[in-house]
C-alpha cells in the first residue's frame, strides 16, 4: 500500500507543465526545489501520488478533481480509480462517503484527471483513499485535504453576484475586454446586466493573455466549442482576471466574486443561483452536463 502525497499545489503543478488546447496536462513536472536536509527529512516517495485538481473545497456538494503521477513522475490515465473520502480526527479516519472517479481526456489520449462528485457534511482534515486499477495491478494512495466551512468564491445554492462587468461601450480597444487572440464575443453585455434578463448563464472567469496556471486560454476553448449547442438556453459571459494586467490589479468582478485562482466557471439558473461551480479546467461533456441542469 502507498500512502505518498506530492506537495505541489495545483498553481504550481499547471506552471510546470505544457498544455495544449483541450486543457489541463499532467505531464512529467520536477518537484520544487527540496528543503534543506535535516534529521527529520522523509524519504523520497516510492509510489504512485495524488496531485489536487481543485483550490477550494467546501461543506456541501463539490467536484472533486486530481491528477494521478506514477513513480516515474509522468501521468496515470485512464485507470479505473475509485475514490473514498474519510473524516480525520487526529490519526484516525472516519470513512463518510465513496464514489467511482471518471477520467476526463484533456489532451487527446495522453493527458487527463479524475473527477468525483462528492457532498462533505462537515469542515476541517479530510483524507482521500484512491484504489487505482491499471495494467492487472492494484495501488492504493492517500493523501490529505481541508474542506472549508464555507467557500470565498460563490457556493452551489447562493446567488450569483450581479458584478458590473466592461462591455464594447466602455472600451476603444477589443483588447481591453478579453485578452485572448482574438478576442472573443462573451462580453457583449455586462454581467449584472445578462442575470438581471433572468436567463440561464454561464460565466467563465478566465484571462487567457496572463493566466499564471496556464490553463485560461485552453478552458475559453473548450467552452466555445459548446456554446453553439446551448446558446438558445444559456448566455455566455467571459469576465477577465485583471482590469490592469501589467500590474495585476485585479478586475472588480473577481474581487467581489472572491476569486481564489484561475479559471473558474459559475451555472446560473434562471432565479440568479449557483447550480454548479468548476474550480480549474473542465471538459465540454461536463459543461454539457452541467448546462443540462439549468432551468
Amino acid at each position: 500500500m502507498s500512502t505518498h502525497h506530492r506537495a505541489i499545489s495545483r498553481r504550481r503543478l499547471l506552471q510546470c507543465v505544457p498544455l495544449a488546447a483541450a486543457g489541463l496536462a499532467l505531464t512529467a513536472c520536477a518537484a520544487p526545489p527540496p528543503a534543506p536536509p535535516t534529521a527529520a527529512a522523509k524519504p523520497k516517495p516510492a509510489g504512485p501520488t495524488i496531485v489536487m485538481a481543485t483550490s477550494e473545497l467546501v461543506v456541501g456538494r463539490n467536484r472533486f478533481a486530481i491528477g494521478i503521477i506514477d513513480e516515474g513522475n509522468k501521468p496515470i490515465v485512464n485507470a479505473q480509480v475509485s475514490l473514498g473520502f474519510y473524516q480525520l480526527n487526529g490519526t484516525e479516519g472516519t470513512k463518510r462517503a465513496e464514489a467511482p472517479a471518471t477520467f476526463r481526456w484533456v489532451e487527446q489520449q495522453a493527458k487527463g484527471i479524475y473527477t468525483a462528485p462528492v457532498e462533505f457534511d462537515a469542515p476541517g482534515r479530510w483524507g482521500i483513499e484512491a484504489t487505482v486499477e491499471r495494467e492487472g495491478q492494484r495501488r492504493v494512495i492517500r493523501s490529505g485535504f481541508e474542506v472549508k466551512a464555507t467557500g470565498s468564491a460563490p457556493t452551489i445554492g447562493s446567488p450569483a453576484i450581479r458584478s458590473r462587468t466592461l462591455t464594447p461601450a466602455d472600451v476603444k480597444d477589443p483588447a481591453d475586454l478579453c485578452s485572448a487572440a482574438p478576442p472573443c464575443e462573451l462580453h457583449t453585455t455586462s454581467l449584472d446586466q445578462v442575470l438581471a434578463a433572468g436567463k440561464p448563464t454561464v460565466i467563465l472567469f478566465a484571462t487567457p493573455g496572463y493566466c499564471t496556471s496556464a490553463t485560461c486560454a485552453p478552458q475559453l476553448n473548450v467552452l466555445l466549442q459548446a456554446r453553439p449547442r446551448h446558446q438558445d438556453r444559456a448566455a455566455f459571459v467571459h469576465v477577465e482576471i485583471f482590469k490592469d494586467p501589467r500590474n495585476q490589479v485585479l478586475a472588480d468582478a473577481v474581487t467581489e466574486w472572491r476569486l481564489p485562482s484561475e479559471p473558474w466557471m459559475f451555472f446560473v439558473d434562471r432565479n440568479g443561483i449557483v447550480v454548479e461551480r468548476f474550480d480549474g479546467i473542465a471538459t465540454v461533456e461536463e459543461i454539457d452536463a452541467a448546462i443540462s441542469q439549468l432551468v
